[in-house]
């Protein structure tokens, strides 16, 4: 059966199309709106692919309502649930969030500390697209892109009144509603500046599992609707730009989210753990951004920002949720901001050859403490003494070229290099003394600082028109993240400061072409060959037995594959397409470590039919995941298929109604050991657009 369902799979993904799978093209009448938010290797061509770019029309076809789910529509793409955290992640091709970072028109949003942020906090209702770089990665994003970039691209206004926006909610088994979501874009284009501004709200109530989910402890999990599930994001962010010309724009835009979640036990463990919450969880960014024609043919850039991001966690004693007397229960606090600006200077001036410098630096600061637990006697909560703050701060700095060489008329060259450093300037901790073993002290760790080179270098051949051969290889770095280097996790880890940054060499061959206006196709195979990973060794043992681990560079790995889709439209009111992805994750040191979360296949397919009688769609797509490690011990999940549909019909001018399932079959499956995910459930939404 598998071997069928996977001949299967490699069928339906020579039927990919462009119509709901549209892509953004470098003519495109749109396209010249967002050259001052992404980013690409310039004079390279378009960097718009269907292997790394999923749009706005994608996203709302697929009702895909936060970032997580959005990306995960294209081939190489893993999405994971942090379980522990609720916390949604991503990894391309294999390389997780840490290795990938995440960018909101071209600024890093990872936390200091961490080195990650909750993607799922991220809703796509005022989004304009989400572009991926996997092989060949400018400059222009900075530093930490081992394993490429992912770009966040949000919307402008295009019209003199540009209004948009989607409201719904959310059923399952006979419940009225158990989530709602609403969105609202209102902006201006004019003839010398535009402003837009938006608001969203996602709210999801404890969600309902598969009628196929089997309790292994009711004390955990019963039938039903999933325990400790519910979110809340409230989103607003608007921007007001001037162009005072044809080639100038200068922008000033703001990102505020709200947001609040419960933590779901494991449904499998039991422990102090499993009881956690985060009802603070909100991030603020401010970034203004140019674009300014210096000479002829020769452009600056010019990006600076503040990013602050504040969450409360609370561990509590047991599932009421109530208590926080035991010694492992507390409410910690993250206080973190960043602030960094971005140069970049781009120019034609040498004929045949494109050139682009680029400045990069960041402070990140990261600030935490528990915070006191006043005495409650009447519910029997006893008082709890906080901690003084403890502040961490990082400083780094990037500089790189690239050249992209016209050989001739249908081959470039492209040649790149940067010199990477961060420097530590303070890191303290309260607890125990790695030296002196004094408990409860505020202490400093050693200070220190980490140095690495980057190359890149490729082809890109283009023999005849709407067909294109990029052939690249890279070796890029990844610093560290404080976390890394300096939690103690609770007194099971030995901080290492004196960590080092890991690096891959990347290499990549890409071939993409369109025959007709019908028919597209792209075809990618990828080598990432890793060293000096960052990897988890036992040191020691605790009193009761447990493993004391540390954090240093003794990793080893090759990450290969290959990525394939397609699209096509034989008829006018038919649409076909789908992409498929192969991962094999090799582990180099000898210790058969399993790497976790990434399937060894993934299938994306659709099917979509326009009725154009009734001006409306009906829409069908299937999900196909192999198997994949959820332990590096090597403990299995088992593959599954996941099935939606989806109906759309006109209302009003403007408006239309889309009436949805997700997961139509009612499947049992989860992305974490312990944490199954959500059965059958219903949308219905009015998305307006005038």
């Amino acid at each position: 059966m598998k071997i069928i369902f996977e001949r299967l799979s490699t069928l339906l993904i020579l039927l990919f199309v462009q119509n709901t799978f549209a892509q953004v093209g470098p003519n495109d009448s749109t396209s010249r709106y967002y050259a001052i938010q992404e980013v690409t290797i310039f004079g390279k061509g378009s960097d718009i692919g269907l292997n790394n770019r999923v749009s706005a029309t994608q996203i709302q076809s697929f009702n895909k309502h936060d970032v997580v789910e959005a990306v995960n529509l294209l081939p190489g793409v893993s999405i994971t649930q942090l379980g522990a955290r609720n916390e949604g992640s991503i990894l391309v091709r294999g390389f997780n969030s840490l290795r990938t970072p995440v960018f909101y028109d071209g600024i890093p949003i990872y936390t200091p500390y961490d080195g990650t942020f909750d993607l799922s906090r991220f809703n796509t209702f005022d989004i304009e697209g989400i572009s991926i770089d996997k092989g060949m990665v400018s400059v222009q994003y900075g530093p930490n892109t081992m394993g490429g970039a992912v770009n966040i691209i949000s919307k402008k206004p295009i019209k003199k009144l540009d209004i948009n926006g989607q409201s719904g909610f959310i059923s399952a088994k006979g419940d009225v509603a158990n989530g709602y979501f609403s969105s609202f874009n209102v902006g201006t284009r004019q003839n010398t500046y535009y402003a837009l501004g938006s608001v969203s709200v996602l709210d999801r109530k404890d969600f309902v599992l598969s009628n196929s989910f089997e309790p292994t402890d009711i004390s955990l999990q019963d039938a039903g609707k999933r325990n400790h599930a519910a979110s809340q994001d409230i989103k607003l962010s608007g921007k007001v730009g001037y162009t005072p010309n044809e080639t100038d724009e200068y922008s000033l835009s703001f990102i505020y989210q709200n947001g609040n979640k419960t933590i779901s036990p494991n449904v499998l463990l039991t422990g102090n753990s499993n009881w956690r919450d985060y009802p603070v969880y909100d991030k603020k960014s401010a970034y203004f951004k140019t674009k300014t024609l210096l000479a002829e043919k020769t452009f600056l850039h010019v990006t600076g920002y503040y990013d602050t991001y504040f969450n409360e966690m609370k561990q509590y004693d047991d599932k009421e949720y109530i208590l926080q007397n035991k010694n492992s229960s507390f409410s910690s606090v993250y206080d973190d901001y960043a602030v960094g600006g971005i140069v970049n200077l781009t120019s034609e001036a040498i004929r045949n050859n494109v050139i682009t410098l680029s400045l990069n630096q960041k402070f990140d600061v990261h600030r935490e403490h528990n915070r006191e637990i006043a005495e409650r006697l009447e519910v029997g909560q006893n008082f709890k003494a906080g901690e003084p703050v403890q502040e961490y701060n990082d400083y780094t700095f990037f500089v790189g070229v690239e050249d992209v060489i016209e050989l001739n008329s249908f081959v470039k060259g492209i040649l790149g290099l940067s010199y990477n450093t961060r420097r530590n300037t303070g890191a303290q901790e309260y607890g125990t003394h790695y030296d002196t073993g004094e408990r409860d002290v505020l202490f400093d760790f050693p200070t220190g600082s980490n140095q690495a080179f980057d190359y890149k270098g490729g082809l890109v051949v283009e023999p005849v028109d709407n067909h294109k051969i990029t052939l690249s290889a890279s070796k890029r770095a990844r610093f560290a993240s404080q976390k890394e280097r300096y939690s103690s996790r609770f007194g099971s880890q030995v901080p290492n400061p004196s960590l080092k940054s890991e690096y891959a060499w990347v290499f990549d061959l890409t071939y993409s072409g369109e025959i007709g206006s019908v028919f597209q196709y792209e075809l990618s195979g990828f080598v990432n060959d890793i060293h000096d990973a960052i990897l988890v060794r036992t040191v020691g043992e605790l009193d009761n037995g447990n493993p004391v681990n540390q954090n240093i560079n003794i990793g080893k790995a090759v990450f290969q594959g290959y990525e394939l889709a397609f699209g096509y439209q034989p008829l006018s009111f038919l649409s076909l397409g789908g992409n498929y992805s192969f991962m094999a994750l090799k582990d180099k040191t000898g210790n058969d470590e399993k790497f976790t979360d990434v399937p060894n296949h993934k299938v994306m397919g659709y099917t979509k039919v326009d009725i154009p009688k009734i001006k409306s769609a009906f829409l069908v797509s299937v999900e196909h995941y192999g198997k994949r490690y959820m332990t590096s011990t090597g403990d299995e999940a088992p593959d599954f298929t996941l099935l939606q549909a989806k109906f759309s019909v006109p209302v009003v001018n403007g408006v239309s109604l889309d009436l949805s399932v997700r997961n139509l079959l009612d499947k049992d499956y989860y992305l974490a050991l312990g944490y199954p995910r959500e059965g059958r459930s219903f949308l219905t939404a009015l998305s307006y657009r005038f």
